[in-house]
């Protein structure tokens, strides 16, 4: 795999990466490390919510913070260099749109795309809409545990939150498809 491709997601307050974007970080820094040390991380997401930082520096920023304190200075010092960033997506379509001349510049044939088990498929399908037509193979990576952590959490109304945007994401993705908008 050359490269594994990491959805952005919101930022707290604070500007920092949130809950699901710290799963989403860990997780791809986990199959990093153990299956393709040799591939670049990409990490999406732009400016937003009033932030002075971008989803995906605010989110690099973290990953370099989490790999030195769990694995080393050494790891993170192997990290750095394989750290790029798409700051000019704001939603997922864009960053399938944005990602993909990154990816061709870099001749890259296999991808792997990091997201929370609730949002994987639609990445998935956003793109592959894009990347299918240039040869670029797409391996998901999908978090394990987010919804089971908010569901022992108690923390239904999020839950309940996240559905109904992933639900609605959906439907808006294929009023496109249907109506020959391309996103």
């Amino acid at each position: 795999m050359d490269c594994l491709i990491v959805l952005g997601a919101r930022l707290n307050p604070q500007g920092k990466p949130g809950r699901v974007a710290r799963m989403r970080l860990t997780h791809a820094l986990e199959v990093w490390r153990a299956r393709c040390p040799g591939a670049l991380i990409l990490i999406t997401g732009g400016f937003g919510g009033g932030h002075a930082v971008s989803e995906a520096q605010a989110m690099a920023d973290w990953a370099l913070n989490w790999v030195e304190t769990n694995w080393g200075l050494e790891m993170r010092d192997q990290l750095r260099p394989r750290l790029l960033l798409e700051e000019d997506s704001r939603n997922t379509a864009a960053s399938a749109r944005h990602t993909l001349p990154i990816i061709k510049e870099l001749n890259f044939q296999s991808v792997g795309l990091v997201s929370d088990a609730l949002h994987i498929r639609r990445a998935c399908y956003l793109f592959r809409r894009h990347f299918r037509a240039h040869g670029i193979a797409l391996h998901p990576f999908p978090v394990p545990g987010v919804l089971r952590h908010y569901w022992r959490k108690r923390r239904y109304l999020w839950l309940g939150k996240m559905a109904l945007r992933e639900g609605g994401a959906w439907l808006k993705t294929l009023a496109r498809r249907v109506s020959g908008r391309h996103s």
